[in-house]
C-alpha cells in the first residue's frame, strides 16, 4: 500500500469530513512523499526555504534564481560563504535573511548540523535542531521538513494558506488561534503532511493559484 493510500485510509476514519470535502484532490496527491537525497540538495532546499519567508512564490523564485547566480550557479555552503553580504542583499535578500544563510553555513561547516542526519530522527527532534539556527522560525522548519525531508507528520499552523483553508472548511472565524488549528490537526497524525497537502489543494482550486505563494505567518 502506498503512503498516500495509508494516509487517506486514516483520514477517512479520523476526519471523515475532511476526507469527503477533499475527494476531488485525492488522486493529485503524491503516492509517496519525496525527500531530497543528498546533503547538497538539502542545503539548497533550506536556502530556498529561507528565501521564501514572507514572500509570494513568484518573488521567491526570482530572488532564489539571482542568489544562485551570484553563488556561481551552485548554492553550497562554500559558495554562499564566498559571496559578500551586500551582494546577497542586491540579489534581493534582506539583511536578516543574509544573516540566516551565514548562520546555516556556519553550523553546517562546523559540524553542528548534519542535514542528512535529520532524515533518521523524529520530526520533533529534527525541528528542534533546526530551530536553534538564527532566523529559522517554525514555518521555515515545517516547510523544510515537509518538502525537503519528506516527513509525513508535519503541520504548519503559521502558514496562512493552511489557516485560511481550515477556516473555510470547518467554518471557523478568520484569524482563528493557532491552538484551534493545532487541536484539529491532532486527529490527522501521523499523516498531517498529507492532510496539509489536501488543504492546500482546496485553497489552490478556490483561488486559482499555489496557496503557498501567500504571505505566511512565521
Amino acid at each position: 500500500m502506498t503512503r498516500r493510500a495509508t494516509a487517506l485510509q486514516h483520514l477517512k476514519k479520523a476526519d471523515p469530513y475532511l476526507h469527503k470535502a477533499t475527494l476531488g484532490h485525492h488522486t493529485s496527491l503524491p503516492a509517496q512523499l519525496v525527500a531530497k537525497r543528498t546533503s547538497a540538495e538539502l542545503f539548497e532546499s533550506l536556502v530556498s526555504t529561507v528565501v521564501s519567508q514572507q514572500l509570494g512564490l513568484a518573488a521567491a523564485d526570482a530572488i532564489f534564481t539571482r542568489v544562485k547566480k551570484v553563488c556561481g550557479g551552485r548554492v553550497t555552503p562554500e559558495s554562499v560563504l564566498k559571496v559578500q553580504p551586500q551582494t546577497l542583499r542586491k540579489a534581493g535578500l534582506s539583511s536578516a535573511k543574509v544573516k540566516t544563510l551565514k548562520a546555516i553555513v556556519a553550523t553546517v561547516q562546523n559540524g553542528e548540523l548534519n542535514l542528512l542526519s535529520l532524515k533518521k530522527i523524529s520530526e520533533a527532534d529534527a525541528a528542534e535542531r533546526l530551530i536553534q539556527i538564527w532566523g529559522l522560525g517554525p514555518w521555515s522548519v515545517e516547510m523544510f521538513l515537509m518538502f525537503a525531508l519528506g516527513r509525513a507528520d508535519v503541520f504548519s499552523p503559521g502558514d496562512l494558506g493552511l489557516a485560511r483553508a481550515m477556516e473555510t472548511l470547518y467554518e471557523l472565524p478568520k484569524n482563528s488561534p493557532r491552538e484551534t488549528l493545532i487541536a484539529i490537526s491532532q486527529k490527522w497524525s501521523p499523516h498531517r503532511t498529507y492532510a496539509s497537502l489536501l488543504l492546500w489543494a482546496t485553497r489552490d482550486t478556490r483561488v486559482g493559484r499555489d496557496t503557498r505563494s501567500e504571505a505566511r505567518r512565521v
